[in-house]
């Protein structure tokens, strides 16, 4: 993904939609990441799938284990967290695992010589009267449905990250998604990269399932992601 603003490449790992399940590769997992060595990961909602003990202790457990990167790690919530009980422990939890934790809430990073605004919004509590982005900015938004943004239109984002689909968990050859949370039927929006208004979304169709678990020629996913400003896009 691009941007004339960006003057040295910025690298983000992307993981959405865990769902508290259990990644069986994780020796993989970890190696493709710490390869790409990211500047910093972002944690893109329905981490954890319900405040239940035994799903936060799986969800926690994952935590610690991305600790082992050595990065800056944003988190915002998605719907089955905002949903569910126990909220509170679960996020005190990834406080003591030092995760940043963005509620309608921001921060500002310098990366690379870029300087970086992350915003993070809640799902059902989404409020954009706190979003501070400024032209100078490298302006990112993280929000677990992109049509949040998309509905909220401000015009200072450069970037939106976002999950919450599965990428239509079941797809077609030639089609796509038949079908995605919150997008319908044959959606347009539901994995990959798209252009709007004048900024771009990515939406990683996730780690995890929640209900059914299945997929058809739609794997799951994580993202090593590099932003750069000569108008080229990389998603690993």
């Amino acid at each position: 993904m691009s941007s004339t603003k960006i003057k040295n490449k910025i690298k983000i790992t992307q993981i959405s939609d865990l769902h508290s399940n259990t990644i069986k590769n994780m020796d993989f997992f970890m190696e493709k990441i710490k390869d790409f060595d990211p500047d910093f990961l972002i944690l893109t909602g329905d981490i954890n799938d319900y405040g239940e003990k035994v799903k936060i202790a799986k969800t926690i457990s994952f935590i610690e284990k991305l600790k082992d990167i050595d990065k800056k790690i944003y988190y915002i919530l998605g719907n089955h967290e905002e949903r569910g009980p126990l909220l509170n422990e679960f996020l005190q939890r990834l406080r003591a695992n030092k995760v940043i934790i963005l509620r309608n809430s921001d921060d500002l990073i310098e990366v690379n010589g870029n300087l970086v605004y992350i915003f993070g919004s809640e799902y059902f509590g989404f409020d954009y009267s706190t979003f501070k982005a400024r032209p100078e900015y490298v302006n990112i938004v993280l929000a677990h449905h992109s049509k949040c943004i998309r509905d909220n239109y401000n015009g200072k984002e450069d970037f939106v990250f976002s999950g919450h689909t599965h990428g239509g968990q079941v797809r077609l050859p030639f089609i796509g998604a038949l079908w995605a949370p919150g997008e319908g039927f044959f959606p347009k929006y539901d994995k990959g990269v798209f252009a709007y208004k004048n900024f771009k979304i990515y939406i990683d169709s996730g780690m995890g399932n929640t209900k059914y678990n299945l997929r058809f020629l739609n794997r799951i996913q994580f993202s090593n992601i590099t932003l750069k400003g000569a108008n080229s896009l990389k998603v690993e």
